[in-house]
């Protein structure tokens, strides 16, 4: 009953449809008279064509005869369901009234047999040289062509969540004795990471934790701050950074934040679908360290016109380096007058190698610069460190300008 009620009611839809719309069409075909006779017939295959339908029914009925503006109605019927009810127009002959129809309107209604010397075409897959079903039935051709011509291809996490941004104001080598009363770090953002074909939304910050890191390791403290900025002060006692044991002093400061986020969202494959197996970013947490405060001594050198004591106080009225020892050349110049030349390195490094002076042809007066042990301080009075100098202090004072090559190996 059911289905002669949606046969009925598909039929009358047609109708409808077709009086609805038979203005329009009339003025196209010139048609003479709204007088329009509709014809019905049935077929139980889709592939019998409409215009044999068509044909069997004037061939039955030969009183019967075409005119303008007449439509036919052709049900066609499967397993005793209304498959579909197509209408066509008569001018001078047949035409179909329903015009294009979208793809995905159009249900394939079996599978198909993959067969050939091929193997993979789009999502489908079959043994090289033997057959195979290729799943159709039920889908529309819409999509069994999409999946025939676009391959999909399952996502990847391209680069995880990170953090960034986070920083302690001023952290470099500086001069031992070098004093930090306050550090302050910060501003921490995480990125939310990325996927093969797309962003991975859904990644957020859920929660910040500060670390400090620091040598001795009885520095290193946890939680300094449960934010993404902020400032330590070592309970109120501040910092020196040095190379030796005494209170408060580190050979290194830095900070560490912990950043905790959530799960991100399911990764789309390159045609838009959630990917299966899931493929999404883990909910956890990423880190960040700060580039640190570390502790170097300075080398000294110059002239001096005097033979004043060579102690702490006179190396370090020389001129100083900015950074800490390593091989290279310095170019000296020396003043006429000048009773002295110091070069003052830490005694754990080799010092000075070579000396050539340029306005002396060239001469190599290496020989002429006595190596004697001092203690030298560092920045503030910080605990002082045996220091070798190379002191070349000529007979007579210089009488003209010199250039100096000093060469520390």
């Amino acid at each position: 009953m059911a289905q002669v009620v949606e046969k009925i009611i598909n039929e009358e839809a047609f109708e409808l449809l077709t009086k609805e719309v038979y203005g329009e069409l009339k003025k196209k075909a010139s048609v003479e008279s709204v007088e329009a006779k509709i014809y019905r017939s049935e077929k139980n295959s889709v592939e019998k064509p409409d215009t044999e339908v068509i044909q069997e029914y004037f061939d039955t009925h030969k009183e019967e005869k075409a005119k303008n503006g007449d439509v036919f109605l052709i049900t066609t019927i499967v397993d005793d369901e209304v498959y579909e009810v197509s209408s066509y127009l008569y001018e001078t002959d047949w035409v179909a009234i329903t015009g294009n129809v979208d793809a995905n309107k159009v249900i394939i209604r079996k599978d198909f047999m993959g067969a050939g010397d091929y193997d993979k075409v789009g999502n489908y897959t079959k043994p090289l040289k033997g057959t195979a079903t290729i799943s159709a039935k039920g889908k529309s051709v819409d999509a069994f062509l999409t999946g025939m011509f676009t391959k999909t291809l399952q996502p990847k996490i391209t680069a995880q969540p990170a953090v960034s941004g986070f920083a302690l104001s001023g952290a470099k080598a500086v001069e031992v004795g070098t004093k930090i009363a306050e550090a302050s770090f910060g501003t921490a953002t995480l990125s939310a990471g990325t996927y093969e074909y797309g962003p991975a939304t859904g990644v957020t910050a859920q929660s910040f934790k500060v670390d400090r890191i620091a040598q001795p390791t009885s520095f290193n403290k946890e939680s300094v701050a449960t934010t993404a900025s902020g400032t330590d002060t070592n309970d109120g006692k501040g910092f020196i950074i040095g190379d030796g044991a005494e209170e408060n002093v580190v050979s290194s400061l830095a900070y560490k934040v912990t950043v905790a986020h959530n799960k991100g969202v399911v990764a789309k494959t390159n045609t838009g679908e959630n990917s299966s197996p899931e493929v999404a970013i883990a909910a956890g947490s990423k880190t960040q360290q700060t580039s640190a405060y570390t502790g170097f001594r300075k080398f000294f050198y110059g002239t001096s016109t005097d033979k004043t004591a060579i102690d702490s106080a006179y190396i370090r009225g020389l001129t100083n380096s900015t950074g800490a020892y390593k091989a290279q050349t310095l170019t000296l110049t020396v003043p006429a007058g000048a009773t002295r030349v110091v070069v003052a390195c830490i005694g754990t490094v080799k010092g000075v190698t070579k000396v050539i002076n340029e306005s002396s042809m060239n001469a190599d007066i290496t020989t002429a610069f006595v190596k004697q042990t001092v203690n030298v301080e560092g920045a503030n009075g910080y605990t002082a460190k045996e220091y070798n100098a190379f002191v070349f202090e000529p007979a007579v004072a210089f009488e003209q300008q010199a250039i100096l090559k000093v060469t520390l190996g």
